[in-house]
Parts: structure tokens; sequence; C-alpha cells
């Protein structure tokens, strides 16, 4: 008893004995590591449900032959020729061509996710999902500029990518890390090849899905170059080495230089395209007036 009790009376002296400023490194560590909920995976992920859910029960029973039965001029699909409406850029993560592929997407983006989001908290994976998601229909408006979206893939993308940047800061405080990076690359080898081999053969035979809303593989590389970069900016860094502020200014500097690009692209093309209508309203005119007949 007497030991214990000599033991209790040292720990309790070392304790009040610690310097001011090593207590509060303590609070600052324990208020790092603290465990968040998954909310924003767990709600984004109901929503994506009910809306497909919602469609379905009130989707034309034509459409379900089709390889994408969404009409084209819902207010949620993304349109190149929409551009100005701009919550299209978002908007249409909250579509999918079929079961397959939302299930294929929540599955994902839970398995990912939320182990994310329960270390590094809502409003970081949140970011991170949401620049995938407007990377994605971004990258698809310079690239595929014909193409019409739908689906989270450049969400589901960002998590998986943002798994890279988190084990690129925190490898030596990750018990599973050689396992997370591998299982990262395997799925996203093999979800690739599928969706290159879609656009290019399997859609190849299939030109109405062509005309249609599609899951572009550009959305797949700019969603992951997004979640990398955003994941380099507002993940926890639990290591604080000298050089990963190096990357940090990296990452910001490549994720703004391609955001402004294709927001400038953009914002060129629709004005070129405008004025391109309306001077071939002004030819049209003139003509018709040439041959008399206004």
């Amino acid at each position: 008893t007497t030991a214990t009790t000599t033991t209790a009376t040292l720990n309790s002296a070392t304790a009040c004995s610690l310097p001011p400023m090593e207590a509060d490194e303590l609070m600052v560590l324990k208020f790092e590591h603290r465990k968040h909920w998954p909310w924003f995976i767990l709600m984004i992920s109901v929503i994506e449900i009910a809306i497909f859910a919602y469609d379905r029960y009130t989707m034309p029973a034509q459409n379900f032959g089709l390889p994408v039965p969404i009409p084209s001029d819902s207010v949620l699909v993304y349109r190149p020729d929409r551009r100005l409406q701009v919550w299209r850029f978002f908007s249409y993560m909250f579509l999918h061509a079929n079961w397959f592929h939302l299930g294929f997407n929540i599955i994902i983006q839970l398995f990912f996710g939320v182990p994310l989001e329960v270390m590094h908290g809502t409003l970081r994976i949140g970011v991170i999902y949401l620049a995938g998601v407007f990377a994605g229909s971004l990258g698809t408006s310079v690239v595929d500029s014909e193409v019409f979206l739908v689906g989270a893939s450049g969400g589901v993308y960002a998590l998986l990518a943002a798994h890279l940047a988190n084990i690129t800061l925190n490898y030596a405080h990750m018990k599973s890390a050689s396992t997370q990076l591998g299982s990262v690359v395997i799925f996203v080898s093999c979800d690739l090849g599928y969706a290159l081999y879609t656009q290019y053969f399997d859609g190849a035979a299939t030109p109405t899905f062509a005309k249609g809303p599609q899951v572009s593989y550009i959305a797949h590389l700019t969603g992951a170059l997004a979640g990398l970069t955003i994941g380099f900016l507002v993940l926890k860094n639990f290591g604080h080495r000298e050089y990963e502020q190096l990357i940090w200014w990296l990452a910001l500097g490549v994720y703004c230089a391609f955001t402004v690009f294709a927001i400038v692209f953009n914002l060129i093309n629709t004005v070129t395209a405008q004025l391109m209508e309306e001077q071939g309203e002004v030819i049209t005119q003139h003509l018709l007036h040439d041959l008399g007949v206004s």
C-alpha cells in the first residue's frame, strides 16, 4: 500500500511539474488524434441513393432499355452547352447510370471515405470530395467537350487519391500503410482499365450511349488530381517534417494552375459560342434580306 501511494504521489508530482508548453502540446496532440463521426460520407451516400431511387420511380418505362436512362435535359446532368448553369458542375454527382454504377460508387466511397473522415474530420473530407466532383466536370469540359456527365466518380477518385496524400504525410504513424496503398493501386488500375474499355471499345458499338450522359475517364483522372493536391493541403499532418512545407506549396500551385486554366477555358468557350451564334443569326438575316425573303 505504501509503495502504491508513493508511486501515485510521484506521478502526481511529475504531472504538476510539467512545463506549461509541454502540457499545451499534449492537449494539441490529443485534439489532432481525436476520432470523428463520418457524417459527410454517410449523408452524401444517402442523398445519392435517394435521388437515384426517386429517378427510377418517376422515370418513363421506355428509358429502362437505354444504357444511360437519365434524360439529357435533366437539370442535374452536366452539359457542356449549358456551362453558365454553374450548379451542373456539382449536381451531376447525384445521378447514376444504373444500380451497378451507383452501388459501385457508394461501396468505394464508404470503404475508403469513412476511415479518412474518422481520422481527419468532416470538413476536410467534404472539401476533398466536392473538389474532386468539380475537377471532374471541369476536366471533362476541357478534354471531352461534347460529353454529358453523370456519376460521383470524380469525388470517389478524389477520396482514393487523398489516401495517397495521407500515406505520404503520415506513413510513420500508420499501422497498415502498405496494405492501404496496395488496395488503392489495385482498385484504380482495374477501374480505370474498365473505364477506358467502355469509352473506346464497348462504347464504339453503342452510338446511343455516346449521345447521352456518360461516365468519363477524364473525370476519374482530374478528380484524382484534385484529391491528391487538396489532400496535401487540408489533411492532418502528424509528422510535420520540414520538406512537407514544399509539398504543400507545390500542391497548392498545381491545383490553382489547373483550376484557373479550366475556368478560363470554359469562359472563353462560352463567350465564343455565344458570339458565333449571334453572328450566325446576323449573317442569316442578311442572306434572307438579299434573297428578298425578308
